[in-house]
């Protein structure tokens, strides 16, 4: 959202820009222009007639159409620009922080260590409160004990999150059954 609002205001300040110029130039009569000579008769013309059709109702269904969808347009980018952002780094406490990469690496080199774990892959989230969101996918051998393999996951990465002061809010683990040949890990 942050991109968007650039280009608007942007767009919007330098139109304003623009206009105040030329605002100056006609005001002051710089250049022999004035303000009797700015093409504005029609556009207030038409302008007064859209408002007059507003007003007794007389709009054609297109552009009542054209004003409803500008006005929810309107509300989604207010609603847009009133949520607040995520966060980029991870809340450790106290007001220290870290980056979701330096999450996603320890998680890593703990997942590589567990028996029974051919390969994985880690995607840390930040959060507002403190803490991450470590969402672990990893594969096992066919026939393996998943059950074990996950729960000894869970608890060497909390173990090592925790010795690391990075404290962790929500760990999903899945466990998918593979074959050792087509992991990154192939012999154990």
């Amino acid at each position: 959202m942050r991109i968007f609002n650039r280009i608007v205001m942007i767009v919007l300040l330098a139109g304003l820009f623009v206009l105040g110029v030329y605002m100056v130039v006609y005001a002051f009569e710089l250049l022999g222009h004035s303000l009797e000579s700015l093409p504005f008769s029609g556009v207030a013309e038409s302008l007064q007639g859209f408002v007059g059709d507003v007003e007794r109702g007389n709009l054609s269904v297109i552009t009542l159409i054209v004003l409803v969808l500008l006005a929810l347009l309107g509300l989604l980018l207010l609603i847009a620009e009133l949520m607040p952002a995520a966060p980029s780094r991870v809340r450790m406490g106290n007001g220290t922080y870290t980056t979701r990469r330096a999450v996603e690496e320890e998680v890593s080199a703990v997942t590589d260590r567990v028996p029974g774990v051919l390969g994985s892959s880690v995607d840390a989230k930040a959060q507002r409160r403190p803490g991450a969101q470590v969402d672990i996918r990893g594969n096992v051998r066919r026939g393996a004990d998943v059950g074990s393999i996950r729960s000894a996951l869970r608890s060497r990465v909390q173990e090592r999150l925790s010795q690391r002061g990075v404290p962790v809010s929500k760990l999903n683990v899945s466990l998918t059954e593979a074959d050792p040949r087509q992991t990154k890990t192939r012999v154990q």
